[in-house]
């Protein structure tokens, strides 16, 4: 793992942490860089003796993407950890938003979301609250409709 990607993993675990989850479940695209980073977080969760309940990916185009939403809120996890690009996420992200469970607010994201077009892209039942962390390991996150970078 590089440098980069090491302190975009500190941050995510330290929002993960700002929650004192008792359940993550995590969610992925398909690309290998969201594949590593989803991998990277379950394996460091899980040895700071966090629960990890489903894993869950996605591919980029689907016909509902229900399947993965379902999975993605079973269990009533306490907080979602989510790697994935703006093509991927806009699909996903709005069959999470429609299951009524899954919250934004309650999601960590890690950079492959943070664009500025994200919001547009997803919708703001996808994107309003979301936040993450930047390669450089700043914090990001959407607020009023727009990507804020810190």
């Amino acid at each position: 793992m590089s440098a980069r990607v090491g302190a975009e993993l500190t941050m995510v675990l330290r929002l993960v942490d700002q929650h004192h989850p008792m359940l993550v479940n995590v969610g992925h695209g398909r690309s290998a860089d969201s594949v590593g980073r989803a991998r990277a977080f379950v394996e460091e969760w899980e040895a700071r003796g966090g629960l990890v309940g489903e894993v869950v990916s996605w591919p980029e185009e689907a016909a509902s993407w229900l399947r993965p939403a379902c999975r993605m809120v079973a269990g009533h996890p306490d907080l979602w950890v989510v790697a994935d690009e703006p093509e991927g996420w806009k699909g996903m992200g709005r069959r999470l938003a429609a299951t009524g469970v899954w919250r934004p607010s309650r999601t960590i994201a890690f950079a492959g979301l943070a664009v500025p077009e994200l919001p547009a892209l997803a919708g703001e039942e996808a994107t309003e609250g979301l936040r993450g962390a930047l390669p450089d390991g700043r914090l990001w996150l959407v607020d009023d409709g727009h990507l804020v970078a810190g």
